[in-house]
């Protein structure tokens, strides 16, 4: 693991990302950031040390999946057995007498009783719940069949930063530089089908569009462009008038990050968890 977060923060220099820049698009306090990058974990809240770890990751284009099992592993070596807890015996007194017997047959009987009230309660429980189930089933059924309509449209749904980080992971990540001068132009085209944007340029609220078949959209900016498109599907981007490379043609997600600095473009394409 200490190799781990020393390899993250190199990817992040090498990529160019502040941890700024990570902290405002994910919501994640700075400090939380550097501890990442400084292997202390045990800084990081416990409920939310994955989500953030995996956060990290997606914006600096590393595989979540493995830095999430490492940290596993790391739990799991930093765990060491509990022999201390010992098996307690009862104590038998093998002087007891008939009355005491008595008892302990009159306990037995009230126990039998007892479990048997609470396999008939727990009976009653699983047919309500079986009903629940069957219901709810039914329920999902008629919903499907009502939704047949608006196969395509579902993809015109707004993605969050939080659903692209449970929801999907990283299939490819490309990166390149491009020979253009500013001032920047970025022209967005969808060139047959209708597509979700939310477009960021340098220190900018994000903001959502829906792009129809054969529409485009322009943009300008300083040092700073984020595209987010769903589904990145039959879409062109150019920059300044020349087309980016590297972007395929999928109904999934994908995020594109352009530097004006270093006239950079780094393309994340993501694919379905499951």
């Amino acid at each position: 693991m200490s190799d781990l977060h020393k390899k993250l923060k190199s990817l992040r220099r090498e990529r160019k990302i502040d941890l700024e820049a990570i902290e405002k698009r994910t919501k994640i306090n700075i400090k939380y950031l550097k501890a990442i990058e400084n292997g202390k974990f045990e800084i990081l809240p416990s409920t939310y040390i994955r989500l953030f770890l995996k956060a990290y990751c997606v914006e600096i284009g590393a595989d979540p999946i493995d830095a999430l099992h490492q940290l596993d592993e790391l739990n799991n070596n930093g765990k060491e057995p509990n022999n201390s807890d010992e098996e307690i015996l009862p104590i038998i007194d093998i002087n007891n007498d008939v009355d005491e017997s008595s008892k302990i047959e009159s306990s037995k009987n009230l126990y039998q009783k007892k479990s048997e009230w609470l396999k008939g309660f727990s009976m009653i429980l699983l047919l309500l719940f079986s009903i629940y189930i069957i219901k709810k089933i039914v329920s999902s059924d008629e919903n499907l069949s009502m939704d047949k309509n608006f196969g395509e449209a579902s993809y015109l749904n707004p993605i969050t930063d939080f659903e692209l980080i449970n929801d999907f992971i990283i299939d490819k990540t490309n990166s390149g530089s491009i020979n253009v001068h500013p001032p920047y132009m970025v022209k967005v085209i969808s060139r047959k089908d209708d597509i979700w944007i939310r477009t960021e340029t340098d220190s900018t609220l994000p903001i959502e569009n829906i792009l129809n078949s054969s529409q485009q959209d322009n943009f300008s900016f300083v040092k700073r462009f984020e595209l987010l498109v769903n589904p990145a599907k039959n879409i062109d981007i150019f920059w300044n008038g020349q087309l980016i490379p590297y972007l395929e043609s999928t109904k999934h997600p994908a995020k594109i990050y352009l530097n004006g600095i270093n006239r950079t473009i780094t393309i994340q394409q993501f694919v379905p968890q499951n």
